[in-house]
């Protein structure tokens, strides 16, 4: 319930460590104090750390001229002990300065299944603190913190994002608990809360699902108000860090097919992880008992139906780069509260961007945006013709092999009721004769100067 800690200071003298700990906290920074004694047992993960003091030496009667071998006590507490998710910034809080870019080198190599530090710096422990283990200049410490992280102008944006959203979340929760007790006695306030976020979640799914799952039904709610307190944030005080974060950066710099789909991926492309065949957005391979009856179930063979209906140069269904995959386009309000009926799918065909025909798609078809898939680009091409309606008790045995984010669905979506819902009309028109042109404006004429 509580927030995990973003700055931890690890250290095996208790007197350092305390007087560090006690000098940030009297600033109003908090952080988590960790007494190294070689035993890991009582610390706990701390994903969301972004900045991790700890000393070189950590445990004294290891110390020796061997630094990979302090190296390998701080490389090992990150990988298995604190486990950070990124970015985060390692401070050596030692005399030793000279050790940080050692220890750089180390966790390049040694770091595998964590992201690595963005910096490796030093802090003299022996300059900022005095013989009692006080901190001597609260406000030059903290200022050497923070110089730390703005010397990465693009993380420190970064960085400034989070802190605002975090902002707004707790602004959302102050807000709903404010609406909720107005006028209330203490005691009666706990109940008012409940009740509050009960309607929350019986208006966003339906009284029949508010049990399946309580914490998705209140968060269908809350989502707006606090998407809505992101969107109308504003640099303020803060433009100078984003000025800094930008400089250089050129509208004709361009990204390759590569970053483009490693960028679609993060914005688009959710993994499957926890995801069934019955959600919005999620996308399953055709079975194969029906890859078999390919024809009969669409009206064409897969060879036919790749190259003229969804656009793709050289398709082979022997080949594992070219897949054909449903998605599940289910109305919004339909899907929140599980509405009964068949789900709607969508037939689309994966492949690699290298594929895909150079022409110009028919209406019916959708071309999703490249992302990036096993190492390469892949793009999906829907066909609005080409639909299934699949029962929830099917759909909840298919295997999701990723999920589609809510924009890219929407859009889909968009696309797929527009073009059934366009309009047809008979006219005639006179064979041979061209309609005159409008006169030409003076406007015009000067436009064209």
């Amino acid at each position: 319930m509580l927030p995990s800690p973003r700055i931890i200071v690890i250290d095996d003298n208790p007197g350092h460590l305390r007087g560090l700990a006690d000098g940030l906290n009297s600033y109003g920074v908090a952080c988590l104090q960790v007494l190294f004694t070689g035993d890991v047992e009582g610390i706990r993960e701390c994903p969301h750390v972004r900045v991790v003091f700890a000393d070189l030496h950590l445990n004294e009667s290891g110390a020796s001229n061997d630094d990979t071998r302090h190296f390998t006590v701080i490389g090992g507490l990150l990988e298995q002990t604190i486990v950070p998710t990124g970015p985060y910034a390692i401070i050596l809080w030692t005399r030793y300065a000279d050790q940080a870019d050692g220890l750089r080198r180390f966790l390049e190599v040694r770091l595998k299944d964590i992201p690595k530090p963005f910096c490796v710096v030093s802090l003299d422990k022996n300059a900022h603190l005095n013989a009692a283990g006080e901190v001597r200049d609260v406000d030059a410490l903290v200022e050497a913190l923070a110089s730390i992280v703005q010397d990465q102008p693009q993380i420190a944006a970064l960085l400034n994002w989070e802190e605002r959203v975090l902002g707004a979340s707790a602004g959302t929760v102050s807000a709903m608990i404010e609406l909720a007790i107005a006028g209330l006695r203490p005691e009666e306030r706990g109940q008012a809360i409940g009740r509050l976020l009960f309607r929350l979640a019986l208006e966003a799914v339906g009284s029949d699902h508010v049990e399946s799952d309580r914490f998705q039904a209140v968060n269908e709610a809350l989502l707006p108000i606090l998407a809505d307190r992101v969107a109308s944030l504003r640099s303020d005080a803060d433009t100078e860090v984003w000025e800094k974060a930008l400089e250089g950066q050129t509208p004709d710099a361009g990204l390759t097919i590569g970053e483009a789909a490693r960028l679609n991926r993060f914005l688009h492309v959710a993994d499957a992880k926890g995801s069934s065949g019955i959600d919005r957005g999620a996308v399953v391979r055709v079975p194969d008992s029906q890859l078999a009856e390919f024809e009969t179930t669409f009206g064409l063979g897969q060879e036919d139906a790749a190259e003229k209906e969804f656009l793709c140069s050289g398709f082979n269904k022997r080949n594992d780069g070219f897949r054909w995959m449903l998605a599940q386009v289910q109305a919004t309000c339909d899907f929140a509260q599980r509405r009964p009926g068949p789900l709607p799918f969508v037939l689309g065909l994966e492949m690699p961007c290298t594929a895909v025909k150079d022409s110009t798609p028919r209406g019916a078809m959708i071309k999703c945006p490249p992302f990036e898939s096993h190492g390469i680009p892949r793009t999906l091409h829907f066909n609005t013709r080409f639909q299934l309606a699949i029962p929830a008790a099917t759909a909840k045995t298919l295997t999701v092999e990723y999920r589609l984010r809510e924009a890219l669905v929407n859009d889909i979506v968009y696309q797929l009721h527009s073009y059934g819902a366009r309009p047809g009309m008979i006219s005639f028109r006179e064979i041979g004769r061209r309609e005159p042109k409008p006169p030409r404006r003076a406007s015009d004429k000067t436009e064209m100067r």
